[in-house]
């Protein structure tokens, strides 16, 4: 094996075996591969849902940050599962050499390697070798990283169930009674008196506490069992409107409600509710005063999106693969880390999706697609 090549690969078996994260591992990737095959412009592109996002590069990229599986040849690769490579040896200039190699792991694709711009203008056989074995190794990287995630959200969910769900019962069971107490309060009260919107502000506190209790004894269990049922999508937007009226007042945040699809959906309606009362209420966390938090829902195809987005303080990217751990809080003063959990068991038990985008000081959006039935 020649020194330089031998040298390459034993650099990338390193930082494999390091203990860097995927953010600082990849690119050094990247850059060790592009430096032995002498390639301009080298990027490793992940698929992220229905979307591939360039995770690094070097050289000049002049692609977008993100595009559309199927789009071009790295979303056909990417799609296919097939590799591309294209050679101009002799072609003039303005052409160019370049190869996408899929990122697999058995039928699994992560997403796309992607070499271009190669100082002899050729790929030789040789290179083409060379970039599959690294593409792989690239791909291995990825997919330990996605296991030790689960590994460790694992072992955070056995220590949750050593908490006592007794405990979570009656806490459940007091809050109710506060709830009917609640209930023949607002009856009494006249209801263009100020004390009725504190009474209005209560029960949507008691309402954060209920589902509080609910969260600690559904993350208790092995499995989260779920009781499906058709329901329109107004009938659960209808709910959630009602507690952001209480919650708009105390937060000084504006909710701003888009619904472009009204059908019949089959699902747990409860648990949604839940999923949403915890997103509007983390965004009711994040944003300022005077903040704008969206809502809204559209038919995809035999899926339902929702999506949940605010103009607040946004999460930085390293702490984005970590919200959904239990216990993981982002640095909040309130809150158990037990919310975004719980969000992540409901959409799954849902065979759903769930994805985040944020920019720090900026904005923070949840997508949700669900199929509509069931």
């Amino acid at each position: 094996m020649k020194g330089p090549l031998l040298n390459a690969l034993t650099r990338i078996s390193a930082e494999i075996n390091s203990t860097k994260k995927l953010d600082v591992l990849l690119p050094d990737i990247v850059k060790i591969t592009g430096d032995y095959l002498k390639v301009r412009n080298a990027s490793i592109v992940l698929i992220d849902w229905d979307t591939l996002t360039i995770n690094c590069y070097t050289g000049c990229s002049s692609y977008h940050n993100s595009l559309s599986v199927k789009q071009g040849v790295i979303g056909d690769v990417a799609e296919s599962g097939t590799e591309y490579i294209v050679n101009k040896k002799s072609y003039s200039s303005s052409g160019k050499s370049f190869l996408a190699l899929p990122l697999k792991i058995g039928s699994k694709i992560l997403g796309v390697f992607y070499l271009t711009d190669k100082d002899e203008n050729y790929f030789n056989y040789e290179d083409v070798l060379i970039a599959r074995y690294i593409a792989f190794q690239c791909a291995l990287a990825i997919e330990m990283h996605n296991i030790h995630n689960k590994m460790r959200a694992n072992e955070n969910l056995q220590a949750i169930g050593l908490l006592k769900s007794s405990v979570a019962h009656d806490i459940s069971n007091l809050v109710a009674i506060v709830d009917v107490y609640l209930g023949l309060m607002e009856e009494e009260v006249d209801k263009s008196a100020a004390i009725y919107e504190y009474v209005n502000a209560v029960k949507s506190e008691v309402k954060r506490i209920s589902i509080l209790a609910t969260d600690m004894l559904d993350l208790s269990k092995n499995k989260l069992v779920i009781h499906k049922t058709k329901f329109k999508i107004s009938e659960l937007v209808n709910e959630l409107k009602l507690y952001s009226e209480a919650f708009s007042k105390t937060s000084n945040a504006k909710v701003e409600f888009h619904i472009k699809c009204d059908d019949e959906i089959v699902a747990d309606r409860n648990r949604l509710f839940r999923v949403f009362f915890n997103l509007l209420n983390n965004a009711g966390n994040a944003v300022k005063e005077n903040g704008i938090i969206i809502f809204s829902v559209k038919k995809t195809g035999k899926y339902i999106t929702f999506l949940v987005a605010d103009n607040g303080k946004g999460i930085r990217k390293e702490d984005i693969g970590k919200l959904f751990q239990p216990f993981y809080t982002s640095g909040k003063i309130k809150g158990t880390g037990l919310g975004l959990a719980v969000v992540h068991d409901i959409i799954e038990a849902h065979n759903g999706s769930i994805r985040v985008r944020s920019t720090l000081g900026s904005y923070t959006c949840f997508f949700i697609r669900i199929p509509q039935d069931g």
